[in-house]
């Protein structure tokens, strides 16, 4: 078994590398307003800024239209290795950018290598898992995803522009240089009627030779899968398939109209904002270790608790978090005396990214790995990963304009409200998928659907 966390733990770090592009906006978009960096040209006002943020998202869904066709041509793994080549691209053009508009085509590119991994890597990880620990090496994707983001937060208030694209861009050559020598998924082996290579690459995941009744499974699976027509119709038409697509997308919108990466990319913002004796950089910090630890043992406890309590807790959690942070600068709004209480953001936002990672981050993309069959794992996938990019777009792209034109209080109090109402879809409509194969899920969606 420790073969298959090797492939999890490598394949991850094309994920790494796509959370130092999320992580990138905190320590260096208030630089390019306040144009503290003596090498660094580019000053950009509010508008400018909340581009350069939000276009990665707009990328980010072009690219899982891309991966949608590649997943199942070049396989899971090639996909995910060409995830390193636009990132590599993006990297170099912001440490040599010299106008926004070089920011933003770097962004974009960015969002390619984003939409691309975020989109083949769960079904790679869910692929290649037993049931007992999928949820362990799924969850393993916001993992590193937050071991990325804390990377730029601790070293990119130290360093110019330049130097943190250059050292940042050491993440997805230690990807390739990792994950190039894992097997490929037997799923995809065996799309391919490729029964041999198939056995061949389970055989290197579980370490032992005696793999005859798992891969005679997954092959029943496969073929009862391939036997229906794979498009729209088939995702749309078909009842258990449906239903496991409007779960995604409206767990794709909680997750994303919680607040989450506003408080991930905007963070020093909004604790400058509150005019704290607290560094907004420390503050990052703190968060990106926070976000780190709680992430991790969310890992674990997803499969031993299960995911659909995770997520009803860590939906109302994010609820209350952000009803502080939204009571706050309420208060700040009307000009009732805050000095007393300027720590409270803070403490919002930690409490935030606390319940944040115990469920909402990294659960919906182990249901994401779980919920689709075979034969429209792709095509769902990449409509939820593009769903997912389009959320986080719309909440980046005018968090800023309404925070500034009506205080930053009202997204927060909007925050507040899709969580609640997040969780009571959570607890009416998720089903649990804990400990139960990929075949014995299909059989309960499909059962519910009818």
């Amino acid at each position: 078994m420790k073969k298959v966390y090797l492939a999890a733990v490598t394949g991850n770090l094309g994920i790494l590398s796509i959370g130092q592009f999320v992580g990138w906006t905190s320590p260096s978009l208030p630089k390019l307003m306040q144009n503290n960096d003596a090498k660094n040209s580019i000053q950009l006002n509010a508008d400018e800024a909340s581009w350069v943020a939000s276009l990665v998202l707009l990328g980010a869904a072009v690219g899982a239209i891309i991966c949608g066709f590649l997943l199942n041509v070049i396989g899971r793994k090639n996909t995910m290795l060409f995830t390193a080549v636009p990132s590599i691209i993006s990297w170099l053009m912001i440490a040599f950018a010299t106008s926004p508009w070089e920011l933003y085509v770097s962004r974009f590119i960015a969002g390619l290598s984003t939409g691309i991994g975020y989109s083949a890597t769960p079904i790679y990880l869910g692929e290649i898992s037993p049931a007992n620990i999928r949820g362990n090496l799924t969850s393993m994707l916001t993992v590193a995803l937050t071991l990325g983001i804390l990377i730029e937060y601790v070293i990119g208030p130290f360093l110019s522009m330049q130097n943190l694209a250059l050292v940042s861009l050491m993440g997805p050559c230690l990807f390739v240089i990792a994950f190039i020598w894992q097997p490929e998924s037997p799923h995809h082996f065996l799309r391919q009627n490729d029964k041999k290579r198939a056995i061949n690459s389970l055989i290197q995941l579980r370490g032992k030779e005696d793999v005859d009744e798992e891969i005679d499974n997954i092959e029943r699976s496969i073929k009862a899968d391939l036997v229906n027509e794979i498009g729209f119709r088939e995702l749309l038409f078909v009842p258990g398939n449906r239903r496991a697509l409007i779960i995604l997308i409206c767990l794709s919108g909680i997750q994303q109209m919680s607040g989450a990466q506003v408080v991930v990319q905007y963070t020093q913002i909004v604790l400058d904002q509150a005019n704290s004796n607290l560094e907004g950089i420390y503050v990052t910090m703190i968060l990106g270790v926070v976000q780190m630890i709680f992430t991790i043992i969310c890992m674990f406890l997803s499969d031993y608790s299960g995911r659909k309590s995770l997520l009803v807790i860590s939906a109302i959690g994010a609820a209350l978090s952000t009803a502080i942070v939204a009571t706050y600068f309420n208060l700040q709004y009307n000009n009732i005396d805050t000095s007393n209480i300027t720590w409270l953001p803070a403490v919002g936002a930690i409490m935030y990214v606390v319940m944040y990672c115990s469920g909402l981050a990294p659960i919906v993309y182990t249901v994401a790995s779980e919920l689709f069959p075979t034969n429209v794992k792709a095509l769902g996938s990449t409509i939820v990963i593009v769903m997912i990019n389009l959320w986080v777009f719309i909440v980046l792209k005018f968090y800023l304009n309404i925070a500034g034109n009506n205080n930053t209080h009202i997204p927060f109090w909007i925050f507040t409200v899709c969580s609640l109402a997040g969780s009571l879809f959570i607890l009416l409509c998720v089903p649990e998928t804990k400990g139960k194969t990929l075949e014995q899920i299909q059989k309960e969606l499909h059962s519910l659907s009818k």
